[in-house]
C-alpha cells in the first residue's frame, strides 16, 4: 500500500490522543511530540514512539506511519506476565503459554473497538492500526480500549503471580503451609 502525505499537525494529533487521553507517557523523557510527529511526516522515514502505562506494566509500541499496512500508525500493546516468556524461548509442554495467550486475546477481545485486533500470544496483548481517516471519537475508543485491555492483563498477571507464590510458600515435604516469621515480645534463651 502506498503512504498518504501528511503534515506533523496531523501525527501530532494522534501522539497527543496516545498519551494525554489515557495514562500513557513515554518510555525516553527526551522524546518530543514534535520530533516525533516531524519524523513521521517525513516520506522517506516512520517514526517509532514508546509509551509506559502509568498503572501497569505494559508498553505500547507505536510506528507512524505504517506504510505496510496503510495506516497511520500502527499500536502493539506488550505485557508479557514475565520477561523471560518474551518468545525467545520454546512453549513450555504443560501448555501454560498457550493458555495464557489465549486468555491475553480474549480480554483484548473483550475490550475491542475498531481499530484493535487481539493477538494470542504471552506478551503482545493486541495491536491496533489507527487508518488515515480516524475519527477522534474512535481514536479516545481505541484507547480506552488498550487501557482496559491492560488493567485486566495486570489483574490477571496479579491473580497468577498470587497463586504462584501462595504454592510456593508450601514445604516440599508434606505441602504444609510455612508460618510467618513469629514474633512477641518476649524473647526465649537458654532452651535446649
Amino acid at each position: 500500500m502506498h503512504r498518504e502525505p501528511h503534515d506533523s499537525a496531523f501525527y501530532r494529533t494522534i501522539i497527543e490522543h496516545l498519551v494525554d487521553d489515557c495514562p500513557w507517557d513515554a518510555i525516553d523523557s527526551d522524546v518530543r511530540p514534535g520530533e516525533v510527529a516531524a519524523t513521521a511526516s517525513d516520506p522517506t522515514a516512520v517514526a517509532e514512539l514508546q509509551l509506559s502505562h502509568l498503572l501497569t506494566d505494559a508498553e505500547l509500541y507505536c510506528k507512524l506511519p505504517d506504510p505496510g499496512e496503510g495506516a497511520a500508525a500502527h499500536l502493539v500493546l506488550y505485557q508479557g506476565l514475565d520477561r523471560a516468556l518474551d518468545g525467545t524461548r520454546e512453549a513450555s509442554d504443560d501448555g501454560f503459554v498457550e493458555a495464557l495467550a489465549d486468555a491475553h486475546e480474549t480480554i483484548a477481545g473483550v475490550h475491542a473497538s475498531e481499530y484493535v485486533e487481539p493477538v494470542a500470544d504471552p506478551t503482545v496483548i493486541l495491536q491496533a492500526r489507527v487508518p488515515y481517516s480516524y475519527t477522534e471519537g474512535k481514536l479516545y475508543s481505541m484507547m480506552t480500549s488498550i487501557s482496559a485491555t491492560a488493567l485486566r492483563v495486570q489483574r490477571l498477571h496479579g491473580d497468577l503471580r498470587a497463586t504462584v507464590g501462595a504454592v510456593s510458600n508450601l514445604e516440599s515435604d508434606g505441602g504444609q503451609r510455612r508460618s510467618p516469621p513469629f514474633e512477641t515480645g518476649v524473647e526465649v534463651t537458654g532452651q535446649r
